[in-house]
């Protein structure tokens, strides 16, 4: 059998196309043709004739075998498709399911508090599939991962479910927006569940939970404007808003805040804002708040404090460059100087033992000189310490610079006075530690806490001027066995 026909048939067709060239043969046999050559001839011929009609045969049951196979393709593709689907579709639909769920029965997030507010959370862990659907979850431990706005895991809190239904505080120090997802459980049993699919032909995951999304928020003040045109007296223009909340405001679901608001604006209108301890006014735009307030230095140091109901109050310092100020300061600075130099011009004269510059390279002289620079370096920790005083006056958390500011003036003005007068080294050696210290550790300190500019200047000069006294002053042992 080939490509559909036997044997039998091709002999059979053979044999019909030779009787034929045979009778053709002896019908022209008196002709005089040749008749084995002629018989050769017509055979060949019927059989080309033959096979010719037999292959066009083939070529049209081979295309119609192949319409045929073309059409059942067509028709097996789509069934094959939807045999192929249909399951997926159905572990699809079933893969929100899951063995356990744990839910928060709060309203639903985003909730919206201040900084350092303890914020209460109300969950509950029940089976989800199977024959307990529905029935809570006793004495299992959850593991709730805590992330902040950047997406960082920040803190991880395990909690026990007790009869189902748990709850837990939380709070923030700082302004940050945090999201609480519940990510394992583990039974009483110890069989642990996670979003992790633990069924695959069912598509079922082991643990169904939902985030709550928290704002702790806070205050931010920016400085609009200030004029130190008057001695001693600055105004201040102050911005008030709500740091994290965007420019458009934030629009929250009922009891997402304490106060019960749906909508709260980037400005803060209406609260509590001081400066300088003085109640700072509202003007007619939104959120600004001026006052006139005192200031004795320059640079002059402003605080502004805002609060609201039940909130934390926000600290916020600035120094601005105060021209009246500091025009009596530099004349303050200038007679100061005066004055050293009117003491050291009396020190040159009444020795009468050195002239020009010598005074200063002879070792006899080494403790004046130091008790001068210690004198100079303690002025500088007086000046600290009453800008501390002032500070705390206007609500700056400058006890300890107000504090060492004056115990190292007169722990310093001590010490060279015994540096002068040349007896008790080691207490003008040690005196000259207080001022060191305070000028620029305590002082960087202070300023740093409020973010303010560093008077690094200032702070090198003086330290520079106490390391020198203290110098001078440890140098000077034979002047100071003399007065012994």
């Amino acid at each position: 059998m080939k490509n559909g026909i036997s044997n039998y048939q091709l002999r059979r067709g053979w044999a019909a196309n030779i009787k034929v060239a045979i009778a053709y043969s002896e019908k022209h046999q008196a002709s005089g043709w040749i008749i084995d050559e002629e018989k050769k001839c017509l055979l060949e011929l019927s059989r080309n004739r033959y096979l010719h009609g037999l292959v066009s045969s083939l070529r049209a049951k081979d295309k119609e075998r192949r319409k045929r196979v073309t059409a059942c393709i067509l028709i097996a593709l789509p069934c094959i498709f939807l045999f192929a689907f249909i399951p997926l579709n159905q572990v699809q639909a079933t893969a929100s399911g899951s063995w356990v769920a744990v839910s928060p029965t709060m309203p639903d997030s985003p909730f919206y508090t201040h900084v350092d507010s303890k914020w209460t959370f109300l969950f509950k862990a029940e089976w989800s599939y199977g024959d307990n659907t529905g029935q809570a979850i006793e004495n299992a431990i959850v593991t709730i991962q805590v992330a902040n706005s950047k997406n960082e895991t920040i803190d991880s809190l395990k909690i026990n479910t007790n009869n189902g239904f748990f709850s837990f505080n939380y709070s923030s120090p700082t302004a940050e927006v945090l999201t609480f997802t519940p990510v394992k459980l583990v039974t009483e049993e110890g069989v642990e569940w996670n979003t992790t699919v633990v069924d695959k032909d069912t598509g079922l995951s082991g643990l169904q939970t939902e985030s709550v999304v928290v704002w702790w928020d806070t205050f931010n003040v920016a400085l609009v404007n200030f004029a130190t045109d008057d001695l001693g007296t600055t105004w201040v223009s102050v911005n008030v808003t709500y740091l994290l909340l965007p420019e458009e405001g934030l629009t929250l679901p009922e009891s997402a805040t304490y106060s019960n608001q749906t909508f709260l604006p980037k400005k803060v209108h209406n609260e509590n804002v001081t400066i300088n301890g003085v109640p700072a006014k509202e003007t007619s735009t939104a959120g600004i708040y001026s006052a006139n307030v005192s200031n004795l230095f320059s640079p002059a140091y402003v605080h502004v404090e805002a609060s609201q109901e039940n909130w934390t109050k926000t600290h916020t310092g600035f120094s601005l460059a105060h021209n009246a100020n500091r025009v009596a300061w530099l004349l303050g600075v200038l007679v100061g100087f005066a004055i050293l130099g009117g003491v050291v011009a009396f020190k040159v004269v009444s020795t009468r033992k050195t002239r020009g510059l010598t005074l200063f390279v002879k070792h006899e002289n080494f403790p004046f000189l130091g008790g001068v620079l210690l004198a100079v370096a303690s002025a500088v920790s007086l000046y600290w310490g009453l800008v501390g005083v002032e500070g705390v006056i206007h609500g700056f958390e400058w006890g300890l610079l107000a504090i060492l500011g004056v115990a190292s003036f007169v722990f310093g003005v001590t010490g060279a006075a015994m540096a002068i007068t040349r007896r008790k080294q080691a207490l003008a050696i040690s005196a000259t530690i207080a001022p060191l210290i305070t000028n620029l550790v305590i002082v960087q300190g202070s300023l740093e806490t409020y973010e303010l500019a560093l008077p690094w200047v200032l702070m090198i000069s003086s330290f520079l001027v106490a390391v020198a006294s203290g110098f001078l002053i440890s140098n000077s042992d034979e002047q100071f066995l003399k007065t012994v």
